[in-house]
């Protein structure tokens, strides 16, 4: 049998909860089985909501211990609080020929906290990602890039898949035409606090981008920060976001900084896939990608847009982009788009994972 691990569907404002609630959902299609990881109680204080987190653990490593027999499958996403107390089991599940698959959704290690809104606890992390993952018999991780950081940090290549890109379930309808504008525009999505967007309220600066129509979704957007080419949409559930996305292209960039991609989150991108990237495709839209952004490989490779240095380039890189051109982007958009929703890229990877060892 096959069990898999994570908090449960979670229709929330934040790609942090969209990608592992699209997993849960892809393997509830399969008919795998869910041995769902709770939540603390909000209610609760830091402190005590610790505790609740520690006690919780044990409890469900037991259950998943007493769950799965010799020649079981459990599939598990990382990060997950739980993972703390599992090296307390994770021999006893080997040794017990249970398989065990981890699918990474965010490698903290890398990423190193997102400046201004999540903390990084490095002990914790180098716990986890620098021993107990590498006892996993199968890790998905996002891209080459990542495959190659990991390997080169003791990672056992031979265990090691390439999802590509994150899928993305919607049923939302396709609105995107593939009628270029006169007036290039992109669309941004996202969490949009300044220490980790800060770039978004630098794109217009001394005159760059200044025909550039720059659409916004999403939280923690400073209102006051307002020009006549920033629109703010709102922020809508991860789901439903498909069907509101407006403009040429979506934009995949992160830092504080218009010129390059700063910071934590900004490095990150050399190394990850990010979620937005999948939101865009699967809505029918082409991208706007960094250059050294890992996802530019997939990009260029498949034609779904067009890759920048600089920010500040965005506007005449749109522009350069003949009729024919964007028509092509966004034909293979769609293309990806029918993949993306139906879980193409987990399943090929998943599927890998559990020819391993066989």
């Amino acid at each position: 049998m096959i069990y898999y691990a994570g908090f449960g569907i979670e229709n929330r404002h934040t790609a942090g909860a969209k990608a592992p609630s699209d997993i849960l959902e892809f393997c509830h299609k399969r008919k795998y089985n869910f041995l769902k990881v709770k939540r603390p109680p909000e209610k609760l204080p830091r402190p005590l909501q610790l505790v609740w987190k520690y006690l919780f653990s044990l409890k469900y490593w037991k259950r998943v211990m007493k769950a799965t027999k010799n020649g079981d499958v459990f599939v598990y996403q990382h990060p997950l609080y739980v993972s703390r107390t599992l090296p307390k089991y994770i021999d006893k599940l080997s040794s017990k020929g249970v398989k065990m698959i981890v699918l990474i959704h965010d490698f903290e290690t890398l990423r190193m906290g997102i400046e201004g809104a999540v903390n990084v606890n490095k002990t914790a992390n180098n716990m986890i990602e620098g021993n107990l993952l590498k006892k996993f018999d199968a890790v998905i991780c996002h891209n080459k890039k990542m495959k190659q950081y990991m390997i080169d940090q003791g990672y056992d290549k031979d265990k090691l898949i390439d999802l590509e890109i994150f899928d993305y379930l919607t049923d939302c309808e396709f609105v995107h035409n593939d009628i270029k504008n006169a007036e290039p525009s992109i669309a941004i999505a996202g969490n949009l606090l300044k220490t980790k967007c800060g770039y978004i309220y630098h794109i217009h600066d001394d005159g760059h981008n200044i025909g550039l129509k720059v659409n916004l979704y999403g939280i923690n957007f400073d209102t006051q920060s307002m020009n006549e080419n920033l629109d703010y949409h709102g922020s809508f559930p991860a789901a439903e976001l498909p069907e509101k996305i407006e403009g040429d292209f979506g934009l995949v960039w992160d830092g504080t900084s218009a010129e390059t991609c700063a910071g934590h989150v900004g490095e990150y991108l050399k190394y990850n896939n990010p979620h937005k990237t999948s939101l865009y495709l699967a809505s029918g839209v082409p991208v706007v990608v960094w250059k050294k952004a890992a996802i530019a490989d997939f990009v260029t490779r498949n034609k779904l847009g067009i890759t920048v240095d600089s920010l500040y380039d965005a506007e005449d890189a749109i522009r350069s982009v003949s009729a024919d051109e964007y028509k092509e982007m966004c034909a293979n958009a769609r293309k990806t788009a029918e993949k993306l929703r139906n879980g193409y890229f987990f399943y090929k990877a998943l599927d890998i994972a559990l020819s391993i060892g066989k």
